[in-house]
């Protein structure tokens, strides 16, 4: 199949694409505003920030984790498209687990070892009283890496663009996890018994999803050290996406273990409930059309000398992106203080105008980067990608370290909103390497 005809089979299925593949990525934002909403209910503000700030720190952890994802996805779309000697779905996936499983390994032994110091680190030594919180920075580091792990498999699946088999996989996942967690908080009102069962529900989705992977590769093989050789490309390719994601790691935990040090661990739960909500102006205009990338990625793989139908894709995904985006703004803009009330309960303050604003300006942004973030990671420009994403990151860290200290929320906001500016190059970027492709 060419190009031009792979283009019309595409323009035919990404409604329902984009259904399944939005299905599948909001289910984690809306299980963890549902999970947010039974916390904050079912613990004290101080429990509930210090849930927060754990996870917070245990998510810098997480800065492989978009990497191997974006790795293992381009390589595993390239692969159904293009078969190579010596490399094969298998050993890519294989390659992908081992890493994860390596790194996560390190930094849970790392944690256990220094559990006290780091302890102290992260929630101040005014804060640290007990020596469990140490433990509780243990679980959410095992939770943290229990869910790389998983993001690997899907990751896998994605790639194969089996996007219906891993949305039903994550609803179900997402479901349980919602069940258990609330069940828990509600009987226990204990951070260590609330950690502890979301370990036990990843456990079981990392089965279900090795499962359901291993059914769609040859052989139904899901481990395969044959392609080691090989493994040298996929190293490379996420050498530049693992520095993207080191910063974005501290970019999305930082501010909130500085509030929490800085004014007190009931406000970085406060603000944590502002970033899950606003967030969902890039995360669901990302998970709508989390298609594209392995859509991309297949049109590039096939080299075809007629890029029309790569142009098209990446134009008409630009477009529709950018007004959902901008839907969804309006509408948390015109109801933020219902909104707020309805996921955190109605004494939960809205925040400032200046300061919430800023955050949906920030996603919007964000919004706008999906489609060229997702054609030139396809093309292979991981450079490109990393070399924009890293410096505005780093911007953003400099300015929240300056001005979370005098501004709290309004200097959060501000520092979060050089990424998202800062993000805009891609857009250049990617019309430079369609006019090159």
């Amino acid at each position: 199949m060419t190009a031009e005809s792979r283009a019309v089979a595409d323009a035919i299925r990404p409604p329902m694409r984009a259904l399944w593949s939005a299905l599948d990525a909001v289910a984690t934002p809306a299980s963890t505003l549902v999970i947010l909403a039974v916390l904050v209910r079912a613990l004290s503000h101080s429990d509930y920030g210090i849930l927060v700030m754990a996870l917070a720190a245990s998510g810098l952890s997480m800065a492989i984790n978009p990497a191997v994802a974006a790795t293992t996805t381009k390589f595993v779309s390239e692969l159904s498209a293009r078969p190579e000697q010596g490399r094969t779905l298998a050993g890519v996936v294989t390659t992908s687990l081992m890493t994860v499983g390596m790194i996560d390994a390190i930094l849970l032994l790392a944690t256990v070892a220094f559990s006290e110091p780091l302890s102290r680190w992260v929630f101040g030594a005014s804060v640290v009283q007990s020596g469990r919180l140490g433990e509780l920075l243990v679980l959410a580091v095992l939770a943290v890496g229990m869910q790389q792990i998983e993001t690997v498999l899907s990751a896998a699946i994605r790639g194969l663009e089996r996007f219906r088999r891993q949305a039903l996989i994550e609803l179900v996942s997402r479901a349980t996890l919602i069940a258990v967690l609330t069940c828990v908080a509600w009987r226990t009102r204990s951070l260590q018994a609330i950690l502890i069962s979301q370990c036990v529900v990843y456990v079981l989705s990392i089965l279900v999803r090795g499962i359901a992977l291993a059914r769609l590769l040859p052989h139904h093989r899901l481990f395969d050290l044959s392609g080691r050789s090989k493994a040298g490309g996929l190293i490379r390719y996420g050498g530049w996406m693992w520095l993207t994601a080191l910063a974005g790691a501290a970019y999305t935990s930082v501010d909130r273990i500085i509030l929490g040090r800085t004014l007190g661990t009931s406000a970085a739960g406060q603000y944590n409930i502002y970033v899950q909500i606003t967030q969902l102006v890039h995360f669901i205009p990302n998970s709508m059309f989390a298609f594209s990338f392995p859509a991309f990625a297949r049109l590039a793989a096939e080299r075809d000398p007629e890029t029309s139908a790569l142009a098209r894709l990446y134009r008409s995904n630009l477009v529709a992106i950018g007004v959902t985006g901008l839907s969804i703004a309006a509408a948390m803009s015109a109801s933020w203080p219902a909104l707020v009330r309805v996921v955190a309960g109605s004494g939960a303050e809205p925040g400032s105008f200046d300061a919430t604003r800023l955050l949906i300006l920030n996603f919007l942004l964000l919004a706008f980067n999906i489609a060229p973030y997702y054609l030139l990671l396809a093309l292979g420009r991981a450079r490109s990608v990393s070399v924009i994403c890293t410096l505005s990151m780093a911007l953003g860290l400099l300015l929240m370290m300056t001005l979370i200290p005098r501004y709290g929320f309004l200097g959060a906001a501000v520092g979060r909103m050089a990424y998202g500016t800062g993000a805009l190059l891609l857009l250049v970027a990617a019309r430079r390497a369609l006019r090159s492709a």
